[in-house]
């Protein structure tokens, strides 16, 4: 078996003997996916023990940013060894360059981003293929707010360590997992770097999820009041159309989005950035 190769080990809960076995499938990682259990790929493989034979059945998945191995029906650990997702040939690594070059001030990357697209919108009305242009400028406003939304949580968080603890404590999903004790000894900043990661991977178009993030870290709700969160969850279902569909429903019948679409989104945006940062500066003002 080539060192290179990913593989599967773990400690046969039979004879004792370590397992090692190269893994048949790489799971995929779908990043145009709308939800992020859609996104992540899962796997299952057969690995046998060279030492009593014994099969076990091993699940395999990938997160976006690692693949995480478990063993069925058994709580002993499974090590991924060569793990393709987490390894960059990137000299400049990636990773630590988006960790270390967060926008100091998220909401004025939006204002800079929504000016340009409503700079745009003015340009080009009147110019025909309007329907085409706005469809792909409303999937520009929900880039915008996803850079803003994740930009800005993540800054709260590694910058307040009781923001980070309020997260983490918060959130039912993150109970069962866990972090190597190896890990932990050998990077300081394991956790607070695993609590990045875990961010990273959320989608930030997934208003009504983020929110209970942002209930947790920044004890506010990111929604300034019912009327903006209704009409922003009524675009959500639009966009996935303009991003997976070309502008259609599931029935075929193209999307219409005008002018007056397209400035009702964008006040609700910018309704929710600045309900967002005031809350930001308040509980900075609170220490």
């Amino acid at each position: 078996m080539s060192p290179r190769e990913p593989s599967l080990e773990f400690v046969c809960p039979r004879c004792g003997a370590t397992i090692t076995e190269t893994i048949d499938e790489v799971p995929s990682y779908d990043v145009q996916a709308d939800r992020e259990s859609d996104a992540q790929g899962y796997a299952e493989q057969t690995v046998a023990c060279h030492g009593c034979e014994q099969q076990f059945a091993v699940g395999i998945r990938n997160t976006g940013a690692c693949l995480v191995a478990n063993l069925m029906n058994e709580n002993i650990h499974v090590s991924v060894i060569d793990d393709p997702v987490n390894t960059s040939d990137d000299p400049w690594e990636v990773e630590a360059y988006q960790r270390e070059n967060l926008p100091s001030d998220p909401a004025q990357i939006f204002k800079f981003a929504t000016y340009d697209i409503g700079h745009i919108a003015a340009e080009m009305e009147g110019r025909g293929l309007i329907d085409a242009l706005n469809r792909m400028l409303l999937v520009q406003y929900f880039s915008a707010i996803e850079a803003y939304l994740s930009d800005r949580l993540i800054r709260l968080v590694l910058d307040d360590p009781k923001a980070m603890s309020a997260l983490v404590k918060g959130n039912k999903e993150w109970v069962a997992d866990k972090i190597e004790v190896v890990e932990l000894a050998s990077n300081p900043n394991a956790f607070r770097d695993w609590v990045h990661m875990r961010l990273r991977e959320l989608m930030y178009h997934n208003f009504v999820k983020i929110d209970h993030y942002y209930r947790s870290a920044l004890g506010s709700t990111m929604f300034p009041d019912d009327a903006t969160k209704k009409t922003l969850m009524e675009f959500v279902p639009v966009r996935h159309d303009c991003v997976h569909r070309y502008g259609r429903d599931h029935d075929g019948r193209e999307r219409s989005i005008s002018k007056p679409d397209l400035e009702r989104l964008s006040e609700a945006l910018e309704g929710m950035v600045t309900h967002v940062e005031a809350a930001f500066a308040r509980r900075g003002e609170a220490g």
